[in-house]
């Protein structure tokens, strides 16, 4: 992986529906293929955060490791995480992207609404299932 462009790891709940949802989405909008993906109760998610604070370790929602495997990975969290992915993915999705320079309480209590109520409002599923041509961008 140390030769491929990506390079920014998301983790998210692999038993969510929208989750799921949220994963199709980046599937398709990351042209420059710069995210992999793994589930929260996957065994790489158990040993790549077993170091982080409890704060990290015990989020059920999307976790994003930003330059995975490179010198100065940074974590983000919640809200946080998901404006930083559009920060990322660049083009249109950078004035999203935007919001990630607030202050993350301004946002974080309606992510945290959604991210409690996801479950009932998506149907759940097993995990994601990629296509072929993205299967290299997931790990267990």
């Amino acid at each position: 992986m140390a030769d491929s462009p990506m390079k920014h790891l998301v983790f998210y709940d692999g038993e969510c529906g929208f989750c799921d949802q949220v994963v199709q989405f980046l599937l398709k909008a990351d042209k420059k293929r710069v995210f992999i993906f793994a589930p929260l109760q996957g065994k790489h998610a158990a040993l790549a955060l077993q170091d982080l604070p409890d704060e990290v370790k015990q989020a059920d929602s999307i976790i994003l490791i930003e330059d995975y495997q490179g010198e100065n990975p940074k974590v983000y969290l919640f809200g946080k995480a998901v404006f930083r992915i559009f920060w990322l993915l660049g083009g249109g999705y950078k004035a999203l992207g935007v919001f990630y320079f607030l202050p993350a309480w301004l946002y974080n209590f309606g992510y945290r609404f959604i991210a409690k109520h996801r479950k009932k409002i998506f149907k759940p599923t097993a995990c994601v299932i990629p296509n072929l041509k993205d299967r290299d961008r997931f790990l267990d």
